[in-house]
């Protein structure tokens, strides 16, 4: 094994140890790592499933790394959901021998299969042929059936510490680290995004404005939920670009690649809003107690401790709890306009009404 493999990757130091005893020897044949999202899993799968198809092979692996090797096979879900005709597809080529690799690894995202894809795939990880290695991907257990969970070897990824990441990006000469480390929430990488993106700093603001203008009509409402979509919107279209920058002359492949990416970061991002609301109000609520030291947003402490004070009675946590329940409404495709709208209004109520 490389010693380079997990060189960089912070935090989950036994779940590392695990999968390094596993490329000395003895991998199984399906993992499912899952944690809380951004804590590492898919890179930590990407590098995995690399040294796995590689071998003692270093150039294939850092092919395989940059996304390169037939071998490894990424599967995005369709929408909401991995269908069956995707896993199908991913059956088919498990069924056959390896391109050029030592074995085939398919990431596949575990808590995105509807029932029929997760049928579909029970057999093949019941009696696996060849070297295929399933690397499955899930936010919890609990949001993955049973009847996959009992067939994969579980690896938990926690949140990686504040203070750790901070110093990580002190190292990187990004400015504001120890802000950017909280507001990450425990995400190396999204940490590493509001360090360095612009995109998702302004979504951020657009947030702010929207999360604490909770005294206006329905049509403020909805245009503070359009300016945050705006700013989704410019997300995935930074990422889309991102994608494209990276070849010459795009194929027709490598377009809809991109269009993905976007499509993904755009519905992250939407996804991201709903959780800095959460996060506001959370902090809010800590003020109104008398912890000042655990607000994340730090560089916004003098405007929320003026909104608890315009509002003492506010229920800053029922208003966190009610941005919790619509977003739960992502997962059934709800337009994510509406799902912001309701958001607001609901946090609106919690918060006027108490008042």
């Amino acid at each position: 094994m490389d010693k380079r493999t997990f060189d960089g990757i912070l935090g989950n130091e036994p779940a590392l140890r695990m999968l390094e005893k596993a490329l000395a020897g003895g991998n199984s044949h399906a993992y499912l790592f899952h944690g809380p999202p951004g804590v590492g899993k898919r890179t930590v799968a990407r590098r995995f499933g690399a040294a796995l198809v590689a071998g003692e092979d270093k150039a294939a692996e850092d092919r395989a790394r940059r996304g390169l090797h037939p071998d490894l096979v990424e599967v995005l879900p369709e929408g909401a959901f991995t269908t069956i005709g995707q896993v199908r597809e991913v059956l088919r080529q498990a069924a056959s021998r390896p391109f050029e690799g030592v074995r085939r690894v398919f990431v596949l995202e575990a808590d995105s299969f509807n029932v029929q894809a997760a049928n579909a795939l029970l057999k093949t990880l019941e009696s696996p042929e060849g070297e295929t290695v399933f690397v499955l991907l899930a936010a919890s257990r609990e949001g993955v059936l049973p009847t996959i969970t009992s067939r994969a070897q579980a690896l938990r990824f926690n949140p990686v510490p504040v203070a750790e990441v901070a110093r990580f990006l002190e190292e990187r000469g990004s400015p504001e680290p120890e802000l950017a480390a909280a507001l990450g929430r425990g995400s190396v990488g999204l940490s590493v995004r509001y360090a360095e993106e612009t995109e998702l700093r302004e979504l951020r603001e657009a947030v702010f404005g929207a999360a604490f203008g909770v005294s206006g009509d329905y049509e403020e409402r909805h245009g503070a939920a359009a300016g945050i979509l705006a700013r989704a919107e410019a997300v995935g279209a930074a990422w889309e670009a991102a994608v494209l920058e990276e070849f010459e002359d795009p194929d027709r492949r490598t377009k809809d690649r991109a269009k993905r990416a976007g499509r993904a970061a755009r519905d992250g991002a939407v996804r991201e809003a709903l959780d800095l609301i959460t996060l506001l109000y959370r902090d809010a609520a800590v003020v109104a107690a008398g912890a000042e030291g655990l607000v994340a947003n730090v560089d916004k402490l003098e405007d929320i401790r003026a909104k608890v004070l315009e509002r003492p009675e506010a229920d800053w946590a029922g208003a966190a709890s009610g941005v919790g329940e619509a977003r739960a409404a992502l997962t059934y495709n709800v337009s994510a306009e509406a799902i912001l709208e309701v958001a607001l209004s609901r946090t609106r109520r919690r918060i006027l009404e108490q008042s």
